[in-house]
């Protein structure tokens, strides 16, 4: 009797509660949510006025995605920084991935040595990489990694593998202390939604005088990778746009972007301007401006557009009164085909011995122009989701001014892209 009582006890406190909830079914690594941002590169070197700028080299990322299986490469040759020193071939790589557990992103650069400061630091292969995971729980995690084989700081042999966030004196013999060089740099930090993992192999501050040629302000990186995760969201916008910039032969910066600004991932939008430009002598420029304007519904769009106002390159070889670069991408509200849109112009274009070149120059035209070299007019490049415009580059055939033979002029630089 005892037992039947307690049978219907029970009985009736399940029909009170009604029929029971199916079990939630465990999330699987595949369906761990997040969208992925790294980058890598091998040196990055400027100083304060960025009178002095060079990298970042071998710069590769893959970022505004939530795919897994995609990978970024680069590589750069060596390279020499007068009086910092010289730094090795560069390569780099960044990657996402579906583990066991959920989703990770790993980044990592890798450097064939380096001598800077006239010997006062000296390496071998100076390798860091960075990791960063979400598991199938929403957990965060990451990982830092550096290894810098036979390292010297002021002749002294250091371990190859410093504890992390290392801080060493360079301190100079008859001289005193000039700055500090890091060692092994860690940094993990949460951000809304996400994760990033930082790790810097070596870094030198330069923070007083004493060293010649080098000025206060002057940093050095070598070996830099960082891995992030963030919020998932339906599509990613990616864009950049630019009114100049000159790349020397040699990889180095000669004149940074100007009226630089990015596309936002998650829509927005994004302006920069500039009363006006002179590229190192070679070139004049008048007011130039970058918009970027992104929204993900009703369907991912994102738009850069940079116009200038009037240019005169080279005494007169290429002049033009406007110039503007716009390029727009848009996703299908469903399905994955992306839009490409190329609404770039002239304004009276005009080239030094060609007057069959004008305004309505089609795209990808290639000229020689004499004392200056190969010309592309209205370069277009395309991939299935992304496009690139730059309304005028140049590759110079001859020394110009500060510009070695090989180095690169471009002007008037759109690019956008949506992707998964």
């Amino acid at each position: 009797m005892k037992r039947s009582l307690l049978a219907l006890t029970g009985a009736l406190a399940v029909a009170l509660a009604g029929p029971m909830a199916p079990a939630t079914a465990a999330t699987t690594p595949a369906q761990v949510a997040t969208g992925f941002s790294g980058s890598a590169y091998g040196s990055y070197i400027f100083n304060a006025d960025k009178t002095l700028t060079s990298g970042p080299t071998a710069n590769s990322g893959v970022s505004c995605t939530g795919a897994t299986g995609r990978t970024a490469t680069n590589t750069a040759a060596g390279l020499n920084v007068p009086a910092v020193g010289t730094v090795g071939a560069a390569s780099t790589s960044v990657k996402t991935l579906l583990t066991a557990t959920g989703k990770r992103i790993e980044a990592q650069s890798t450097v064939a040595g380096t001598n800077l400061l006239g010997g006062l630091i000296t390496a071998g292969t100076i390798t860091s990489a960075s990791s960063a995971d979400k598991n199938t729980s929403g957990a965060f995690s990451g990982t830092n990694a550096t290894t810098i084989a036979n390292l010297k700081v002021l002749g002294l042999p250091v371990s190859a593998n410093p504890a992390p966030n290392t801080v060493l004196d360079l301190n100079v013999p008859l001289v005193g202390s000039v700055g500090k060089v890091t060692l092994n740099g860690q940094e993990k930090r949460a951000v809304t939604g996400g994760y990033i993992v930082t790790t810097t192999a070596l870094r030198v501050e330069v923070l007083k005088t004493g060293l010649a040629g080098i000025k206060v302000g002057t940093d050095i990186r070598v070996g830099v990778s960082t891995a992030g995760l963030g919020p998932a969201q339906t599509g990613y916008l990616a864009g950049t746009g630019f009114s100049t910039r000159a790349v020397l032969a040699n990889g180095l910066l000669g004149s940074n972007p100007t009226a630089l600004a990015y596309a936002k991932c998650g829509g927005g939008t994004n302006n920069a301007n500039l009363a006006s430009t002179n590229i190192l002598g070679l070139a004049t420029a008048g007011a130039s401006s970058t918009a970027t304007t992104g929204v993900l519904t009703p369907q991912p769009k994102v738009t850069v557009t940079n116009t200038i106002a009037g240019l005169n390159l080279l005494n007169g070889a290429i002049q033009a009164d406007g110039i503007k670069a716009e390029t727009s991408a848009t996703r299908a509200a469903t399905g994955t085909t992306v839009t490409l849109t190329d609404t770039s112009t002239f304004t009276n274009l005009r080239v030094a011995g060609l007057p069959a070149i004008n305004a309505s120059v089609a795209p990808n035209t290639v000229v020689n122009v004499a004392g200056l070299g190969t010309v592309t007019l209205h370069k277009v490049s395309k991939s299935s989701t992304s496009i690139i415009v730059t309304m005028i580059d140049v590759v110079i055939s001859q020394p110009i001014g500060a510009l070695p033979t090989g180095s690169r002029i471009q002007i008037g630089y759109s690019s956008t892209g949506v992707v998964q």
